[in-house]
């Protein structure tokens, strides 16, 4: 029995041998003809995909050709017009030639007509400083009699004033001075003798030197009135708007609080500085508080570029350093803006004075120009009114002296 069943197993184990490979067989051709199948397939999509842009290729190779038979008729007809064009580059090109020889011709005019207008600039300014509002420096001299102990005293004695309770030296002879017309203000830059004065005015204590010629007050309120005005005209004939508006009556008209006078003057000087700025005087040279010192520099023509015209750079550190002692007055100017100072406007009721006598005549030459330039001339006469005006104040201060 167990024989017959260990042959029947054997049977069996072979048949199923045989049954497997037979499988295996069919399964690996079903395999090789499931991937022919997929090869296939892809082979026929791959065939329309190819198909798919041949089409396309066609179309754009039609396109293509539709749009180079228009560019070529394009080109076609804009060749017939590239001689005329060319003509129009050359002309354009002559265009551009003379245009750029009509500028630099123009430019050596300007440059002329601005160097004639300097020349015509620093002769107006040259008259009025010499005939109108002459500026000398006026340096300490001690005489003989100065040198005795008791003549000595008494001149100081003489030039001292007891002011809010302190005395005061109200004379400034023994040191450097700047005179604008007759007027003097002390070279240092304080005006602090006007405030003095002011103080002893309203105190009601008479000062030893009563006289106009000494009195500091009216000595420096002239000497200011007289620079302001020198300043307005000097900015019309270099053409220069002044930062701070300042009328020339302001320093004449009443007598002023400390803190007023110490803001138009801090205005006067600003305005001072900003023409020497605009007329390429060195900050080195200039002090924010010598006034008429500045204007000298100003007018010196080896330290300035006395009227020039066009923009100007300036170190801004230089230009700081200069500005930082007036900041303070300055400040206190912007905020009492709103106020009587705010009349930046010159006059227009000027009276015309008649030819100063010994003024020499401009030349030929410059008077062509000047001709056309009559609103420069009509400032130069409204210049001249206004001193008229103020030597009347000044003869009425000072007792027709």
């Amino acid at each position: 029995m167990f024989a017959e069943k260990q042959l029947r197993l054997l049977e069996v184990r072979k048949r199923r041998l045989c049954i497997e490979k037979e499988c295996e067989r069919r399964l690996m051709i079903k395999k090789e003809r499931d991937v022919v199948k997929n090869e296939i397939d892809a082979c026929r999509d791959r065939v329309q995909l190819l198909r798919l842009l041949l089409t396309t290729t066609k179309d754009n190779i039609s396109e293509n050709e539709a749009l180079e038979r228009k560019l070529k008729e394009e080109n076609g007809s804009r060749l017939k017009y590239l001689p005329v064009y060319s003509d129009r580059v050359k002309k354009v090109a002559e265009m551009v030639v003379n245009l750029k020889a009509t500028c630099n011709k123009k430019d050596s005019a300007v440059k002329d007509l601005q160097e004639k207008l300097k020349r015509i600039i620093r002769s107006n300014v040259h008259q009025l400083v010499r005939f109108i509002f002459p500026i000398s420096v006026i340096t300490p001299s001690r005489s003989m009699e100065d040198c005795n102990d008791t003549v000595s005293a008494l001149a100081d004695a003489l030039r001292t004033t007891y002011i809010r309770g302190r005395w005061v030296f109200t004379d400034s002879t023994g040191e450097l001075q700047h005179c604008i017309v007759a007027p003097m203000l002390p070279g240092s830059g304080n005006y602090s003798a006007y405030n003095d004065w002011v103080a002893s005015t309203k105190d009601g204590v008479p000062s030893s030197g009563d006289t106009a010629e000494r009195n500091p007050g009216y000595n420096i309120s002239a000497a200011l009135t007289y620079t302001t005005q020198l300043i307005n005209v000097l900015a019309f004939y270099l053409d220069v708007r002044l930062p701070c508006k300042l009328h020339y009556s302001d320093f004449c008209g009443t007598e002023l609080s400390e803190q007023k006078f110490a803001k138009r003057v801090a205005r006067l000087n600003w305005n001072v500085l900003h023409l020497c700025f605009s007329q390429s005087v060195s900050p080195d040279l200039l002090h924010p508080n010598h006034t008429l010192s500045n204007i000298l520099h100003l007018l010196d023509t080896q330290v300035s570029d006395l009227g020039r015209q066009g923009p100007l750079e300036i170190d801004p550190m230089l230009a700081i350093s200069v500005e930082d002692q007036l900041q303070r007055d300055l400040a206190e100017a912007s905020d009492d803006s709103g106020s009587e100072d705010e009349s930046d406007a010159l006059p227009l009721e000027w009276e015309n004075v008649p030819l100063i006598p010994g003024c020499p005549e401009m030349p030929g030459s410059l008077s062509q120009l000047s001709q056309q330039m009559s609103s420069t001339q009509q400032a130069t006469s409204m210049a001249g009114g206004l001193v008229t005006s103020i030597a009347s104040v000044w003869r009425g201060l000072t007792g027709n002296r």
